[in-house]
């Protein structure tokens, strides 16, 4: 279900698909409202998937405008003053456009015109020349990377007791992570991956940058990253979530660090709402830019780090408001001149990550809070220091940066919301921190500490209510993919495992296929092999209640 969904709802995110060399300067032109949308909360399935309808639904969250595309009939009038549209945002109520000073003067002529968020001069925002490589931005990346004699990473999953929620049934299945990073280089061959392919569990992939669907000929940041999440090659490495489906967005650019990184992060978290993406892995963080802008005036200072001034801060908690949960690194600046959190880390309702060593000590490169508001950051940390992830060769090296530590706990996170579907991003924010290992005494150095899984159930079990009645329970089983191909695999709460269930298959005539019992397990898998293509209904009973689920077979 999560393919089949994507076609249909990036359309309004992503005005023009096709590449054209930049000759005018860029701007964020935003639009006064969006009166006379063709556009109602009524009918949602008419711009977000139904993954991202029902992540709204299960949290309570009401539809609201913010969340319309913008009014198709002011892109139209801004597209005939002259000016390419390169994107527009339902978040911000704007338009990133290409225009020359006469188109822009046409364009704030118009009635629905605003003003302009951002301004950027003509530049190759997308830069393949080696050139020089990056200071500031890459200091915010990985530090070091060695080839290690171990081969697993079973010790940084140890210290947040992953293991012990894997033996439960709870790998990711039918988790949704979008990764937004510089690229995933080679992420089409490594062994590692292998299974993510074969099972075609990465659902989406953009490049912001280039504005083509191919990932993995660029930068490999954000292979590393994924690596520690969605690997699986038992002996080498395994990462936190490895059976969870993800969408790979490249925003970020190895070679310039551009303001427009921004906007290409808005880009991709819009997508990922889009197609109902659960969590957000980010493991960039930006404060001041390149001097190839000549433009002082786009550097932050830290009084910016608030939460809500910096456009991708702002973009972070628009994500957030969506029932998504954004993780996001703290930053590798601790033992620089600038050692403070950079955006989007200082978002209050971002998870924000630091990084430790194995001792769970604090990694002396990791930025540290609290942000500009006085808000304590971050929120919690895992290992940054020689963290295990996966390379282009197929390989494992020790790498370092909060780049690794966020990404463990993106993974920590979906296992977690997998087996409890009830809590919301922010209470499941709240249950993570609260499992840290310095929960009583959190700073701004690693927060609320490194989270334990096993703590993290007891203090669900502890301090929120049950899930419900059986029936209600029942409604938060998950079916996946659909269309399946060779099996279904239900996702099953954890009030729900080891109970004894009647499943039973059906045509769309209702006649029966088959029937039998089962003892629910956290991830219980349906051969679908046998079936012909068409549509079949899955009949779950608990007891006395029952839930029908439809499916499609391809």
């Amino acid at each position: 279900m999560i393919r089949t969904l994507l076609a249909a709802f990036v359309t309004f995110s992503l005005i023009s698909f096709h590449s054209f060399a930049q000759s005018n300067p860029r701007y964020l032109v935003l639009y006064k409202d969006k009166i006379n949308s063709p556009f109602s909360t009524d009918k949602p399935s008419d711009f977000l998937s139904e993954r991202a309808i029902m992540r709204r639904t299960r949290q309570n969250i009401a539809l609201t405008t913010r969340d319309f595309p913008v009014n198709p009939a002011y892109v139209t009038a801004v597209k005939q003053t002259g000016a390419a549209i390169v994107f527009s945002s339902r978040w911000f109520n704007g338009s990133v456009v290409e225009a020359s000073v006469a188109q822009l003067e046409a364009i704030k002529k118009l009635p629905f015109y605003k003003g302009i968020e951002l301004n950027l001069p003509v530049a190759n925002l997308n830069s393949k020349s080696e050139g020089v490589e990056r200071i500031h931005a890459g200091s915010r990346k990985l530090e070091t990377e060695e080839d290690l004699d171990y081969g697993s990473m079973n010790a940084q999953l140890a210290l947040m007791q992953v293991a012990q929620h894997h033996q439960k049934g709870y790998h990711g299945e039918n988790m949704l992570i979008a990764v937004m990073d510089n690229g995933f280089n080679s992420g089409d061959k490594v062994g590692f991956l292998k299974p993510l392919r074969d099972e075609n569990r990465i659902v989406d992939t953009y490049d912001f940058m280039a504005r083509e669907s191919n990932v993995y000929n660029d930068g490999s940041h954000g292979l590393n990253v994924l690596s520690t999440m969605a690997a699986y090659l038992p002996g080498t490495m395994i990462g936190a979530a490895f059976k969870a489906s993800y969408a790979l967005y490249r925003s970020e650019n190895d070679y310039i660090e551009s303001p427009y990184e921004e906007i290409t992060w808005l880009m991709a978290a819009e997508r990922a709402d889009s197609i109902g993406a659960d969590v957000i892995n980010t493991s960039l963080g930006y404060s001041y830019f390149d001097n190839e802008f000549n433009r002082p005036e786009y550097n932050y200072t830290y009084a910016d780090m608030d939460g809500k001034t910096t456009i991708i801060s702002r973009a972070a908690r628009f994500a957030t408001r969506t029932g998504m949960l954004v993780v996001c690194a703290a930053g590798n600046e601790g033992d620089n001149a600038w050692h403070y959190i950079a955006a989007p880390a200082d978002v209050d309702s971002v998870l924000t990550v630091g990084a430790t060593n194995y001792e769970r000590s604090y990694a002396p490169l990791s930025s540290v809070g609290p942000n500009a508001a006085g808000q304590q950051k971050p929120d919690v940390a895992a290992v940054g220091l020689q963290a295990v992830a996966g390379n282009t060769a197929g390989n494992v090296s020790g790498l370092n940066g909060t780049s690794l530590a966020s990404p463990q706990i993106a993974g920590l996170c979906a296992i977690l919301w997998q087996a409890y579907p009830q809590l919301t991003a922010q209470e499941i924010i709240k249950v993570v921190k609260m499992s840290g290992h310095q929960a009583t005494a959190p700073d701004n150095l690693l927060g609320y500490g490194v989270p334990d899984l096993v703590k993290a159930v007891e203090y669900i079990d502890s301090n929120f209510k049950p899930l419900g009645t059986e029936s209600e329970t029942i409604r938060q089983i998950v079916i996946a993919p659909n269309p399946a191909q060779k099996e279904l695999v239900l996702t099953i709460p954890a009030a729900l495992v080891g109970k004894k269930a009647n499943l039973a298959l059906y045509g769309v005539n209702g006649a029966s296929l088959g029937n039998m019992e089962s003892q629910l397990a956290a991830s219980q898998v349906i051969s679908t092999a046998h079936l012909s293509s068409g549509l079949y209904f899955l009949r779950i009973r608990v007891n006395n209640q029952e839930r029908a689920l439809k499916f499609i077979k391809q």
